[in-house]
């Protein structure tokens, strides 16, 4: 019963806080007509990732479907078909080659990933500096923020999915920026709600962690979280550290450092927190199988890809659509003359439950009532990777 009034609670606070927020958007919907700009030209807009990460793409959906339910944005016919994709670049030069707004250009050549090998840093600060050729920059993730905050321009950005904007050093606060063209959204709490709403489920001694030993890794991996609440709960965290891929040729390298972590920590732990990390959905089965064969819970940090593809469960803490819904209505703002200083940057998402069942029978998981109750979503088989 315990659990169940934890679960319960966290998921009342949260719907209650999302319905307040997304009421209020509502409310300003229609209170200011999308507009060009003063001389009758169209609003620019470009965009920077900090690599190829499937919550960046997902968020440039929603934002864009977002600023098309306020107005700004018109004839979206056909776009399921980039959106299909997953592939951002993809997205962005469909959204660039149509007419699709009589407000806005997404601008064909302001589309960079930092992880792209050809990519030169200085040159986007340059270009949004020397060239000031563009009005908002929709930035995702920590990397391409901290670059896209700290550099010498003006234009206006956007910061979505990163880990946490105030740790990365992107503002200095959720109340304030700290600088009026900046912005970035902001969940402060999201992974001490998800890594409390574990330790409800499952009360583990040992908690397993891989995760590079970097600064930025610490803020995306949740470890000051996992860190505080080992504390508050008495448990041990068991780690190993390893090394991102810079470029597709480290791949080998990372996947050989993640599944010898994996296989170590199988055998000292009785649960992992699988954090965010460069894995390719498809290679989790295999790169999980030591959990299972030790019936160790796999909690993942991510999403329900990743429950998709074998691990126990996760507890959702981001609702990209009201994410994208609430960017867009802040960029909305900003085109109406409004700072991105000025403009609020804090939304809690609703969490959202999701369960392997064929991983919950692989570990002789026995579920709680109270947690079956509570679930959104549940897979009932291990997705099967592509030939």
């Amino acid at each position: 019963m315990r659990k169940f009034i934890a679960l319960l609670s966290i998921l009342v606070c949260l719907i209650t806080a999302n319905l307040t927020i997304n009421n209020a958007w509502a409310s300003d919907i229609g209170a200011d007509s999308p507009a060009t700009k003063a001389n009758g030209s169209k609003w620019r807009f470009g965009y920077c990732e900090s690599e190829n990460f499937i919550t960046y793409t997902q968020t440039l959906v929603t934002i864009v479907k977002g600023l098309e339910e306020i107005g700004w944005v018109n004839n979206l016919e056909g776009f399921d078909s980039a959106v299909n994709t997953g592939d951002s670049k993809v997205i962005w030069e469909w959204l660039a080659a149509r007419e699709v707004s009589p407000y806005i250009q997404f601008v064909d050549d302001a589309f960079y990933n930092l992880r792209d090998p050809e990519i030169d840093r200085e040159d986007i600060t340059k270009r949004l500096h020397s060239q000031n050729d563009i009005d908002v920059m929709l930035v995702m993730g920590s990397d391409a923020g901290a670059l896209l905050s700290n550099s010498q321009h003006n234009t206006n950005i956007f910061v979505f999915a990163a880990s946490n904007a105030v740790r990365s050093g992107i503002i200095d606060s959720v109340e304030d920026s700290g600088k009026d063209h900046v912005w970035a959204h902001m969940d402060q709490q999201r992974f001490e709600r998800q890594l409390n709403a574990f330790y409800d489920i499952v009360e583990f001694g040992k908690l397993g962690m891989v995760y590079e030993d970097s600064d930025n890794a610490r803020v995306y991996s949740a470890v000051n979280e996992v860190e505080s609440l080992a504390k508050e709960k008495d448990f041990e965290i068991v780690r190993y550290h390893v090394k991102e891929p810079r470029s597709p040729d480290e791949y080998q390298r990372y996947y050989q450092e993640v599944k010898a972590a994996y296989n170590q920590l199988a055998e000292q732990v009785d649960a992992v927190y699988v954090t965010i990390a460069s894995l390719e959905s498809e290679k989790l089965p295999e790169l999980f199988q030591p959990f299972y064969d030790y019936k160790i819970p796999i909690f993942s940090q991510l999403g329900n890809i990743e429950v998709k593809y074998g691990a126990l469960m996760t507890v959702s803490v981001m609702d990209v659509v009201n994410i994208g819904r609430f960017g867009a209505d802040n960029i909305s703002k900003c085109l109406k003359g409004v700072k991105p200083r000025e403009l609020g940057q804090s939304f809690q998402s609703a969490p959202k439950i999701t369960l392997n069942t064929e991983v919950a029978k692989r570990l002789n998981f026995k579920l709680p009532f109270e947690l079956v109750i509570v679930v959104d979503e549940a897979y009932q088989t291990i997705a099967t990777p592509s030939p």
